[in-house]
């Protein structure tokens, strides 16, 4: 037997898998099962070599899995993302009649439509309240200077930073912001996780029994035509 058999087999009796050996010598897997044909080792280094074969079977696994799972994951981003695109051709130019609808639903779903002489609304969503100021202007034709605006947020958040986005959001005059209401609600305790609400909540009023009943009007209109 040549030196190399007799390495092969001395790293076998060690432990070592074949894919080792064959790495270690630089050689085959085929040249190493060729020396290693007949060859006995105890069963407790049988029982070791395979332990350590499944191991690095879990690993590979692992891997493979962690990669697919990102590549599925942006597959599954992008196809969401066509779903979207798509969906978003098929809005034209947003008529006045449009935005009557949208208006009134939002605030349908947001408002407080309990007050029966204040035009109430609030949320955390700029796009909303850019779409709810919009309503308020070019179809309730309220001017800016029947709006307040109240910013509610959490002791954490920066005021200042908070008030200069939101007027940019509403193109609001700084007078036309009341000073902020700062708490921790009862049910989170605490404990809401920091940067839910980066901005708080805006709370817009316009005190006219007229809007409150007209738009209260458009409600009750589309809900007869639904």
């Amino acid at each position: 037997m040549n030196e190399k058999g007799q390495r092969i087999i001395a790293l076998r009796k060690k432990g070592k898998t074949y894919g080792e050996i064959a790495e270690i010598l630089n050689i085959s897997k085929s040249t190493v099962a060729w020396w290693l044909r007949g060859v006995k080792i105890p069963k407790y280094i049988q029982k070791q070599i395979l332990e350590r074969a499944r191991e690095k079977w879990r690993k590979n696994i692992t891997a493979y899995n962690k990669i697919y799972a990102k590549i599925r994951s942006q597959k599954a981003a992008e196809i969401r993302e066509n779903y979207k695109e798509k969906a978003a051709k098929e809005i034209k130019k947003i008529s006045k009649r449009d935005l009557k609808l949208i208006g009134s639903a939002l605030y349908w779903a947001e408002g407080n439509t309990k007050n029966q002489n204040r035009f109430q609304f609030s949320n955390s969503n700029p796009l909303i309240i850019k779409t709810s100021m919009r309503f308020l202007r070019e179809i309730c034709n309220i001017p800016d200077s029947k709006i307040t605006a109240r910013i509610h947020l959490y002791p954490e958040i920066n005021y200042q930073k908070t008030l200069n986005f939101w007027r940019k959001i509403t193109k609001l005059p700084k007078k036309n912001f009341k000073p902020p209401q700062i708490q921790v609600s009862r049910a989170s305790k605490g404990k809401r996780p920091k940067n839910t609400l980066p901005y708080g909540t805006l709370h817009l009023t316009v005190n006219s029994t007229e809007l409150t009943c007209k738009v209260k009007g458009w409600i009750r209109g589309i809900s007869e035509k639904i």
